[in-house]
């Protein structure tokens, strides 16, 4: 029996638990990911183009945590720091995990899944920071 069939499945069931957006409000950091993937479907495709994205997405939280520097009260800033250092050691532990289940699972479909799940731990926090710095400028 052929694994192509459930490594679709199991691809399509993984971005369906992305967050939903509608597709005109997608961020262009998934657009260019999802465009990169239907270039070339591969499993390194799917692994580089979602490397790709979380380098950008990265970056993304970067930009939103000098912007929250900027605009967040002292006190506010002292607690976002402790909660990313807590973010960091938990993404760590939570990759680390990742890569214990995936390693023992069979086929190389689950390459793409590890590396989607890293990187969707990366996208979530940094939409989060961004929600955060969109919040404060109101008010």
């Amino acid at each position: 029996m052929s694994k192509l069939p459930l490594l679709i499945a199991l691809v399509l069931a993984l971005f369906a638990t992305l967050p939903a957006h509608a597709e005109d409000e997608k961020d262009p950091i998934d657009i260019a990911m999802d465009a990169a993937m239907e270039r070339d479907p591969s499993t390194a495709g799917m692994v580089q183009a979602t490397a790709a994205a979380q380098k950008k997405w990265e970056k993304e939280l970067a930009r939103s945590l000098a912007r929250l520097e900027e605009v967040m009260e002292p006190e506010e800033w002292e607690a976002l720091q402790a909660s990313q250092k807590a973010w960091r050691a938990f993404r760590q532990q939570e990759v680390k995990a990742q890569g214990e289940i995936y390693s023992r699972m069979d086929g190389s479909m689950w390459v793409p899944v590890s590396a989607s799940d890293a990187m969707e731990l990366v996208r979530a926090r940094a939409l989060q920071l961004r929600q955060y710095a969109e919040t404060i400028s109101e008010r």
